[in-house]
């Protein structure tokens, strides 16, 4: 591809140069430079896209059904209760690892040269894939401090 570059442009400079008019040859030669520069940032871009895009992978989470800390571990109910209080917020937890989402957030980054403004532009732009729809009355949350993704109510 680089040798019929190459030779169209040394076939331009022939026809120019018989012309003997050096502003035309200047004007091509720029408008040609800013489409080969507009032609490779787009094919640099579309190299991104050639890496499958990153699969949602839910990490583990207690459910409804488990049993509470105290059957779990054997302890007194004072000491369930504590334990209990001490487990974090459902809202805070993250429902996918962390380096996962910070790929999809740089691949993300990367390709339109910011950062997007929630978890639902990168799945609706298929950088995660297989995300479940998140169940009513609550929504999908994306953090960029620590890049983490959380479920929380609306």
């Amino acid at each position: 591809m680089q040798k019929v570059f190459f030779s169209l442009f040394i076939a331009i400079g022939y026809l120019l140069r018989s012309l003997k008019q050096p502003a035309t040859w200047a004007v091509i030669v720029v408008v040609g430079g800013l489409w080969w520069w507009q032609h490779r940032r787009t094919e640099s871009a579309k190299v991104v896209h050639q890496h499958p895009p990153i699969e949602f992978k839910p990490l583990l989470a207690a459910t409804p059904e488990t049993p509470g800390v105290a059957a779990r571990t054997g302890l007194t109910a004072a000491a369930a209760d504590a334990a209990d209080a001490s487990e974090p917020d459902p809202e805070k937890r993250p429902v996918m690892s962390s380096r996962d989402l910070e790929v999809a957030v740089g691949r993300f980054h990367k390709d339109n040269l910011r950062l997007p403004k929630d978890a639902d532009e990168l799945i609706e732009q298929k950088y995660l894939v297989g995300v479940p729809p998140a169940p009513p009355g609550k929504h999908y949350v994306l953090d960029l401090s620590p890049i983490q993704m959380r479920l929380v109510s609306k």
